[in-house]
């Protein structure tokens, strides 16, 4: 993915978080679209012969593709928002056709440059963290493809599409897990996996989804729902499980899957009190959880005994007696290629089973994600695995936790307010950095094979400290040959120690090369957080602070807004009080042309009353019967009539209603046009 992408993405969340999604969620993509109009007509474009033009711009600009329909349909609501009766901005023809006025869109522009220069930043930080981590990376917009990893699987299900999202993300996952203590940077990195979820809204019709929904938990969704596995897997598998039952989703689990889990607490608890290595290789181990919740090998051994009537209170309904179906699994594909792929032959006729019970739940292979009723879901890291059936054309019968969740947040109203987009974030962060750590992690027996020699040959000769740092690079795949080292154990007791020593100096350098990089790297993007301070104590207190110099500048960019903000807001003042006078002084022109016409008005009746008193001598009966005589002519009483209709039918009305009708004022106003200078 490039990087104009993952602007894009950030800038989608920026809209969302800020605004309203009130008449729908494709509105988000509005100013977007805009922006690609505004950006035609500056290029001199005016009119086209095809929404495909349109199209072109806007996939250039922001790296995405939008669906003709999709995009068809913004523009149908950008034409009614801008087109009034007195003017028409833009059309688009029934044939695809289109015309654009002068048409300027600028509001997300600052907004834009923000987002960009944030995420240049990201990812050359991204490039120093591998250059001290002796991680060789030849794209660094590689940072910006694992963030948005979800986005792919979640096209795997709206859109058929099995676009490549590269392989092997370790150094990428290391990267975020390295950042998600210190949240200015952990921020801009969720912003850009929201966006790339957000962005799902383009792919997905929510229309005639299935209401019967039935999901199926897999062993690690359990094992995720009784909190023995990491916090942020605890709280994906309660999420959806709250969100199933809001909605009336039927919620089941195989015997054969509790039996599993079962098993699984027992060999935990049999262990229980000779692990520590495995606990710090993989942090979705049970051992980390026990760890965790100060956990006893007697507690693992009480919750396994109740699991079946914990899950029973849960409100998830056990599905016995399938002797049938295990007959049936035993002659199918799955079970062929889980057998080659699952440590053991039951877990591989469990994983068969559940596959078959969705499938004939489903009754035929369905193409619409909305039109499924049946999901084996599942919260493992290498969940991935179940996936090899799918080719494409037909949703799969597996899908994990984290990608039901966004789909469900994507299609549903309720849902999307029940999810926190800071949850939904944490949730999908999380899984990419298990699931990528996770993958080709060696397998339990060999760790706890280490394990235990490292307790035998090297308890006394190396510190936890050291066993910790020798885990870490375990989980990043820089220490892969395991079993070569278990052999050293056996054969050179001296040898097996200098090498985990020589392990752990390596990571205690590359810590310390890793913390020195990234103050530089801090000091030149001027970001900093509390939680910076804990990261660098616990790599051997190297810390240096930096914490000033980001406050400092927080409050001088607070205290720049404020002026700015008051400084627009006494240009706004000022507009305001000298359109007031402008209006003011033209009402008073306007009123000064009837009060002319008035006073005119007046002074010919008073001239031609001075006149009648002068032809009769001054005296009022003369004058009176004179002008009954002047009446008597027709000629003259028609003008004497036309003149006092007009002068008080129009001028004094007129007159009156410049002061009196509210109405006729406001209109007056409305159809004023202020000069350039206000």
């Amino acid at each position: 993915m490039n990087r104009e992408r993952a602007i894009t993405y950030s800038l989608l969340s920026h809209i969302r978080n800020n605004g309203t999604l009130a008449k729908g969620p494709i509105d988000i993509f509005i100013p977007l679209v805009k922006k690609s109009l505004s950006s035609l007509n500056n290029q001199g474009i005016f009119q086209g012969e095809s929404i495909l033009e349109i199209k072109k711009e806007t996939d250039k600009m922001y790296s995405i593709d939008f669906p003709i329909p999709v995009l068809r349909k913004i523009l149908g609501e950008i034409s009614k928002e801008l087109n009034t009766e007195e003017k028409t901005n833009f059309i688009l023809y029934n044939d695809g056709a289109f015309s654009i006025a002068d048409y300027i869109f600028t509001e997300f522009d600052e907004i834009y440059e923000k987002q960009k220069k944030e995420t240049l930043e990201l990812e050359s930080l991204f490039k120093q963290f591998c250059e001290t981590s002796e991680l060789e990376k030849s794209n660094s917009e590689s940072i910006f493809s694992f963030i948005s990893k979800n986005k792919y699987n979640l096209s795997r299900y709206l859109s058929h599409s099995h676009e490549s999202n590269g392989h092997d993300y370790t150094a990428e996952a290391q990267f975020v897990d390295f950042f998600k203590k210190i949240p200015p940077i952990y921020e801009r990195i969720k912003s850009i996996y929201l966006g790339s979820i957000i962005a799902g809204y383009i792919e997905y019709d929510s229309h005639e989804a299935t209401s019967e929904i039935e999901l199926l938990f897999d062993t690690n969704f359990i094992i995720g729902l009784l909190d023995l596995n990491t916090p942020e897997s605890t709280h994906t598998c309660r999420t959806l499980l709250k969100i199933a039952q809001e909605q009336k989703f039927t919620l089941r689990v195989l015997q054969a899957t509790l039996e599993e889990s079962k098993n699984l607490l027992e060999v935990k608890a049999k262990y229980f009190d000779k692990s520590f290595l495995q606990k710090k290789v993989n942090p979705e181990d049970v051992y980390n959880a026990c760890e965790r919740r100060k956990l006893k090998k007697v507690d693992l051994e009480r919750i396994s005994d109740n699991l079946e009537e914990t899950v029973t209170e849960m409100g998830i309904n056990v599905i016995y007696q399938m002797d049938k179906l295990k007959g049936e699994a035993k002659f199918t594909d799955e079970y062929k290629l889980f057998e080659k792929i699952r440590n053991t032959k039951s877990a591989a006729m469990h994983d068969a089973v559940a596959i078959l019970h969705v499938k004939k739940k489903r009754g035929k292979r369905i193409r619409e994600f909305e039109k499924v009723n049946s999901w084996f879901v599942n919260n493992s890291a290498n969940v991935d695995g179940n996936n090899f059936f799918s080719d494409g054309e037909f949703q799969p019968e597996t899908i994990k936790a984290d990608d039901l969740l966004n789909i469900l947040w994507l299609s549903n109203p309720q849902v999307n307010k029940a999810i926190k987009s800071e949850d939904l974030s944490e949730i999908g962060l999380t899984s990419s950095i298990s699931m990528t750590l996770g993958t080709n992690l060696p397998k339990s027996q060999i760790l706890r094979e280490l394990d235990d020699n490292i307790h035998k040959y090297a308890k006394e000769e190396i510190s936890d400290r050291d066993i910790i740092r020798v885990a870490t690079r375990i989980t990043n795949k820089q220490l892969q040959d395991i079993e070569a080292l278990n052999e050293l154990a056996e054969k050179d007791k001296e040898g097996f120690v200098r090498r985990l020593e020589e392990e752990a100096a390596k990571q205690k350098e590359l810590d310390e090369a890793r913390i020195k990089n990234i103050e530089d790297a801090f000091q030149d993007f001027a970001v900093k957080s509390e939680e910076l301070d804990q990261i660098k104590k616990d790599f051997e207190r190297k810390a240096s602070k930096v914490e000033e110099i980001i406050s400092e500048k927080a409050k001088a960019d607070i205290r720049v807004s404020t002026l700015e903000t008051e400084l627009e807001k006494q240009k706004e003042n000022n507009r305001k009080l000298k359109l007031e006078k402008w209006e003011k002084d033209e009402i008073a022109k306007w009123r000064r042309r009837s009060w002319i016409e008035f006073t005119i008005c007046l002074i010919i009746f008073f001239l031609a009353s001075a006149y009648l008193m002068f032809m009769s001598e001054w005296n009022i009966s003369v004058a009176t019967d004179n002008l009954i005589k002047l009446k008597s002519n027709i000629i003259i009483s028609g003008i004497l009539g036309i003149l006092t209709f007009l002068f008080s039918g129009i001028t004094v009305k007129t007159l009156v209603g410049k002061y009196r009708n509210h109405s006729n004022i406001q209109n007056f106003i409305k159809g004023l046009k202020p000069p350039d200078n206000l």
